[in-house]
């Protein structure tokens, strides 16, 4: 830049001068002489300069300045361009980051420079990037939000420029040598995300100018980064679709394909996915033509391992349903379901058999009472052991009550009462209701139910809800 002005200097003071700048000879040859400071540059020459010299050397001299700025924030705009070309190619944002580092370096004086950003669950605030620094440096670059010239600009989300941070009490001193600090905010919207850092050792190194080119490289690190939390959420997003994916397929394959016939009976069982899979399960399984086998559970947690455990459960009753009374089949199930799980899984529910007298025997492991249906009112049928899963020997009570004609039992999983609507639980109290006023038709049951949680909990379930009908509607 300084060499197109070259002929103009000579014509106005000779071609003895030389021109200094931050005390290194930049143009002309003259070493020493008569100085004078005219903008940034110091003047060397030799002779005398009038006043209408000194006056164009001024004007000059501010052109100078004026086409250098234009010419630095070409090159400014030419490496942000070269940075936003980077958010367009597959290259990983941490890959873009250290550009956009290096970029900055390139463009902006300094020693030291950092990208840091926020955890807010932890409060602190932690460098991802960082130019300058030694090994053990970088351990320090870990501080609380709030704290240090870093900590203060995310917190408050205002940009600080230090002419002086010996002068500075928030200053958190890393490197001694450094005297001057620029820090600007990344923000995404509203949010603070992090803060970009450049010091440098001499004192008073940054102008607007740096601050405004610094800022406009931090919109770009809040792009970056925003788009990597994003995308990485998506991936997350698709490994959770497909992991409920595969457990709804495990889930629904082990119930069953149609509701079984039981002469004087109305048999029915349904279940309701909800955006999450659950652990319900239910099934019926023939045990004479007088006699028919009920199961209705639930299994502790969510996605692929609840589905599992469902699997697992399933295989043992094809087993050992036959043969075998409720109790015997209870504690073999609990002794399975025990030597084959963690320590944090379970199983509660229903194992029961009717008889087609109307006879129900049951055995309830930690599950919500039944609800019985008698000359048209509905109560809960109280008493329940210990869940599945938990210790090996528990012990279990067979419970019977009497179904006749005109009656009805209904067992459930917790997602029928346990629903969130507006801060409170659908409750038991609505579901018996339902159930009184539909107790004749079981599907009718379940519209219903799900009927009144879409209006009064909206339409997506937190839990599964499943339902075990069974009528007695007499020969």
């Amino acid at each position: 830049m300084i060499e197109e002005f070259k002929p103009l200097l000579d014509a106005i003071i000779g071609s003895s001068w030389g021109l200094r700048k931050d005390g290194k000879l930049v143009a002309g040859e003259i070493r020493r002489g008569r100085k004078i400071d005219i903008g940034k540059f110091t003047l060397v020459y030799h002779g005398n300069l009038t006043p209408e010299k000194l006056k164009m050397l001024t004007h000059l001299f501010e052109a100078m300045a004026r086409c250098e700025e234009h010419q630095r924030n070409s090159v400014a705009l030419e490496k942000i361009r070269e940075v936003v070309v980077k958010l367009s190619s597959s290259v990983g944002w941490k890959e873009t980051l250290k550009v956009l580092l290096r970029t900055i370096k390139s463009l902006i004086a300094g020693k030291f420079f950092s990208i840091f950003l926020v955890n807010r669950k932890e409060k602190t605030i932690y460098s991802i990037l960082s130019l300058g620094y030694e090994k053990n440096e970088k351990e320090l670059l870990h501080l609380k939000i709030g704290r240090g010239l870093v900590g203060w600009v995310i917190e408050k989300g205002k940009p600080l420029n230090i002419r002086d941070v010996r002068k500075e009490p928030r200053y958190f001193e890393i490197k001694k040598e450094t005297r001057s600090e620029l820090v600007v905010p990344i923000r995404v919207g509203k949010r603070i995300i992090g803060a970009i850092n450049v010091e440098d050792t001499k004192v008073g190194t940054y102008t607007e100018r740096e601050e405004k080119l610094l800022e406009a490289f931090a919109s770009i690190a809040g792009v970056v980064i925003e788009r990597a939390r994003l995308y990485r959420s998506l991936l997350e997003h698709r490994l959770t679709l497909k992991e409920l994916e595969v457990a709804r397929k495990i889930q629904t394959h082990f119930l069953p394909k149609k509701t079984p016939s039981f002469k004087g009976f109305k048999i029915y069982g349904r279940t309701y996915p909800a955006r999450r899979v659950g652990g319900d399960y239910y099934n019926f399984f023939r045990r004479s033509r007088d006699s028919l086998l009920f199961i209705l559970a639930d299994v502790s947690g969510k996605g692929i391992p609840a589905a599992l455990l469902t699997s697992f459960l399933h295989s043992a009753m094809v087993i050992f349903k036959d043969g075998t009374d409720l109790l015997t089949l209870a504690k073999k199930l609990n002794q399975l379901v025990y030597s084959q799980t963690e320590a944090n899984q379970f199983i509660t529910g229903i194992l029961g058999e009717v008889q087609r007298q109307g006879t129900i025997s049951y055995v309830n492991f930690g599950h919500n009472y039944p609800i019985l249906i008698k000359e048209k009112k509905a109560a809960l049928v109280e008493g329940s052991d210990l869940v599945m899963g938990i210790k090996p020997d528990a012990d279990f009570t067979l419970r019977k009550l009497i179904l006749p004609p005109g009656s009805a039992l209904y067992l459930y999983t917790d997602g029928a009462v346990e629903e969130n609507c507006g801060g409170q639980e659908f409750g038991t109290e609505n579901l018996m209701r339902i159930i009184e006023e539909n107790w004749e038709h079981p599907p009718g049951v379940v519209r219903s139910i799900i009927s009144e949680m879409n209006q009064r909990c909206g339409r997506e379930r937190d839990d599964d809800i499943t339902i075990l009908g069974i009528v007695h509607v007499g020969s």
